[in-house]
């Protein structure tokens, strides 16, 4: 294991929601913040000195775009995804769910409907309902081991009011990496109806040992003309604060409208500190990225052995990215209320609760894996004293 993986560093009083707002957010005494996904480890160390010559040069005036990040961005797509873009086609924002908040605004009308896949990543719900959008869900299949798109599903639940899905590739909370052929399905699909598809791709680097990332505009050309990938650094270098993201839009009208509708709304500015991390990522971050993933996978393998040994009520699901581990309790005799005060109360850890990815969520438990294995080793120590007070 990487032992620059291994320190535990102090985040309390640091204006850290994860570590400075446990308390407000979940309302118990000395909690554990094992829930929102941000990493308690350091950016790259590139990445920090190009911050400080940032720092160090002392002004912070209007900044202008850098066709360096361009290029950044482009050999990285090319790199880890093998997918060969135009720099034309990229977009920048200030976070993945501002920009698919401002695609459903451009590109549907109040009544409209848009899809999500459930149980799945929280802020979606509020990106469709606060836009007076209709949300309609297409859950994913589940036969309790593994989740697949439930495709035959989604066509029934499509009408005329239908303009968007909106894809999380790969899928927080349940660790799926979505395969080619089931890309390929749902493209199918999305032509046939004439459906938009915002493709949330900000896990698209955290993955584990032989997985490998497919775009879902790289399948066809057809899906290329209809998607606005999202993606971004921030997951993937624990750059979250700096709020740094791009869209690519390969279709040019559709890139036009975004960019006029980004434009009126004044959100078509980054802040001074975006694009030299975005550039110092992608070109100098790609050796601590991938020790990084060793280090999570490595720790996802450490909970499931912990969890079969000590606590096998629990059940560890499958991942196959992702920082987050997926953790079905339907065995212990708790309500998810129940079980929520019993983690904060007795086990004195804050997780995220599965039932806000969903109602399909509500027997699961959301872990951050990525922390050291001594943060992660505590938590599961506080459960499990926890789980054997109950007698479970």
């Amino acid at each position: 294991m990487s032992e620059r993986f291994n320190e535990v560093i102090e985040r309390r009083g640091t204006d850290s929601l994860k570590w400075d707002m446990t308390k407000q957010r979940f309302g118990g005494e000395n909690l554990l913040p094992m829930w929102v996904a941000d990493m308690d480890f350091r950016a790259p160390q590139e990445v920090l000195d190009a911050l400080h010559e940032k720092v160090e040069h002392g002004i912070f005036g209007y900044p202008a775009h850098s066709e360096t990040v361009d290029q950044a961005v482009q050999s990285w797509l090319k790199r880890r995804y093998d997918w060969t873009i135009d720099t034309n086609t990229l977009i920048y924002t200030a976070g993945i769910v501002p920009t698919i908040s401002y695609i459903i605004q451009a590109f549907t009308e109040p009544g409209d409907q848009v899809i999500i896949q459930t149980p799945v990543y929280y802020p979606f719900y509020d990106v469709v309902n606060k836009n007076n959008r209709e949300l309609i869900r297409n859950p994913l299949a589940f036969d309790g081991d593994h989740y697949d798109m439930d495709l035959e599903h989604l066509e029934s639940v499509i009408t005329e009011k239908t303009k968007m899905i909106v894809l999380c590739h790969p899928h927080n909370p349940v660790g799926r990496v979505w395969k080619r052929e089931e890309l390929e399905a749902l493209a199918q699909i999305c032509k046939k109806h004439d459906l938009f598809v915002v493709s949330d791709e900000i896990h698209a680097d955290l993955l584990f040992n032989g997985e490998k990332h497919i775009p879902f505009a790289s399948v066809s050309n057809e899906a290329a003309e209809r998607t606005f990938t999202c993606l971004a650094p921030s997951k993937t270098f624990n750059l979250a604060g700096i709020q740094t993201s791009y869209v690519v839009v390969e279709n040019e009208e559709l890139r036009t409208k975004l960019r006029n509708h980004l434009a009126n709304s004044f959100a078509n500015m980054t802040n001074s500190f975006a694009e030299v991390a975005t550039e110092a990522a992608y070109n100098h971050g790609e050796e601590w990225l991938d020790e990084l993933m060793v280090y999570v996978e490595a720790n996802f393998q450490y909970v499931r052995r912990y969890v079969e040994e000590h606590m096998p009520k629990l059940r560890v699901m499958d991942s196959e990215g992702t920082y987050l581990l997926w953790l079905e309790c339907s065995k212990l005799p708790l309500t998810p209320a129940e079980r929520k005060k019993w983690l904060i109360e007795e086990a004195q850890v804050a997780l995220n609760p599965g039932s806000i990815f969903g109602e399909e969520g509500k027997s699961f438990e959301r872990i951050n894996l990525a922390c050291p294995r001594a943060t992660l080793q505590e938590g599961l120590e506080r459960i499990k004293r926890a789980y054997d007070k109950r007698g479970f």
